[in-house]
């Protein structure tokens, strides 16, 4: 099972639309996997068994897994190109 972690300013509203899609994204792909959301500032501890961590912006910190931005998501730009991502860095 992969784990996913997303994460935005607030932990609530935007990564709650951002987890939606990615949930949605995983779901046709047929990966199982465990999905938690976070703020921003707490994801230096969340982070630790994660597999994948989708934000609500651009972070420059290396959390140690990849990291995408899920913004288009919110905009519905690139929509496809974040969920090609998103397989491919969760594809074994």
């Amino acid at each position: 099972m992969k784990k996913v972690i997303v994460a935005c300013g607030g932990g609530i509203a935007t990564s709650t639309l951002i987890a939606d899609k990615v949930r949605q994204t995983l779901d046709e792909a047929g990966i199982d996997y465990r999905l938690t959301q976070t703020t921003l500032s707490e994801l230096v501890y969340e982070n630790s068994d994660a597999d994948l961590i989708v934000t609500s912006m651009k972070v420059e910190s290396d959390f140690g897994v990849p990291a995408l931005s899920g913004a288009g998501f919110l905009t519905g730009i690139n929509e496809e190109a974040i969920k090609e991502q998103i397989i491919s860095a969760l594809s074994d």
